[in-house]
């Protein structure tokens, strides 16, 4: 069995991987798509050496800010990851909120009819994964939904399909688990979680996320890591088209609306166990959630 732990950002799931890896004498596989690249630390709230806690966390710092990688990529690292947990005996576990990337591990996602047209691609050169992802939401959202914006390769075959009239959507082969599996989430009341993001950006801000934003701005601001929040916010500031305060503020609705966009795709696309989160005792959220995944096991 696998155990994944999901949920909105800002909401403690990197603590509680960390407990649950040391409980289980386990390691972490990081579920985000962009804890994968090197330098880029502040901005995806990546874990510390500190906050790892001695738990090795692997599909983190694998790759330089200006390098591509797909969600194709992703399902077959960790699906080789995976299969090195289950030789050494050690229970796969998987933390992070980028729910497509997860999917793809967990579900039979076939990714070998994302030829490129270079034809059709080039038609959209002039526009950003966010608004080509949206050209694909227009005729296919339920397809969109099960595609990050930033695989845009991706993107562009599912647009070019639905273009022809082939629903990617149609294809029910992802329904298919590969894996049998367990996924918990972490919730809280939506004011509580504003407030902690709102925080959380400004505790980025004061330690030094214009910095690493100006850096990659400054090496790859065209790369696939610079349309991550907490960047591409930031770029418009650089290039003088608003203000910081500005900047700052749409990073905190962005990240707003993504964990909202995070609780919807886990809620269609998972059977989650929910757990509230515990504000003021976190470890008692960890302690039930400890206590769900012995039960589960045992019952296996």
């Amino acid at each position: 069995m696998i155990v994944v732990i999901v949920g909105p950002t800002a909401i403690g799931k990197t603590r509680l991987g960390v407990a649950v890896a040391k409980a289980f004498n386990t390691e972490v596989i990081s579920g985000d798509s962009m804890q994968i690249y090197r330098d880029l630390d502040i901005g995806t709230a990546k874990v510390t050496e500190a906050e790892t806690n001695g738990v090795k966390h692997h599909m983190i710092d694998i790759l330089d800010a200006d390098a591509s990688f797909s969600v194709a990529d992703y399902q077959r690292e960790v699906r080789h990851k995976i299969e090195q947990f289950k030789q050494k005996h050690k229970l796969p576990l998987i933390v992070g909120g980028t729910g497509f990337y997860i999917k793809t591990v967990l579900h039979d996602f076939d990714f070998r009819d994302a030829a490129r047209n270079e034809n059709f691609a080039k038609q959209y050169d002039h526009l950003d994964n966010t608004t080509v992802h949206a050209k694909l939401v227009a005729f296919d959202s339920h397809a969109a939904q099960n595609v990050h914006p930033n695989n845009r390769k991706r993107v562009l075959r599912m647009l070019e399909m639905a273009m022809q009239g082939e629903k990617p959507s149609d294809k029910r082969a992802q329904d298919k688990a590969v894996y049998d599996y367990l996924i918990i989430g972490l919730t809280c009341a939506r004011k509580v979680l504003h407030t902690r993001i709102n925080a959380r950006v400004d505790y980025m801000v004061a330690n030094g996320l214009i910095e690493e934003a100006r850096m990659l701005y400054e090496k790859a601001p065209h790369a696939q890591s610079a349309m991550g929040i907490g960047y591409k916010e930031l770029f418009g500031y650089f290039d003088g088209r608003y203000s910081l305060e500005t900047a700052i503020d749409v990073i905190k609705r962005n990240t707003r609306q993504f964990a909202k966009r995070q609780y919807t795709y886990f809620n269609n696309q998972f059977n989650v166990q929910w757990f509230d989160v515990d504000l003021e005792d976190f470890g008692n959220t960890i302690e039930s959630v400890i206590d769900a995944m012995r039960k589960k096991i045992r019952d296996e």
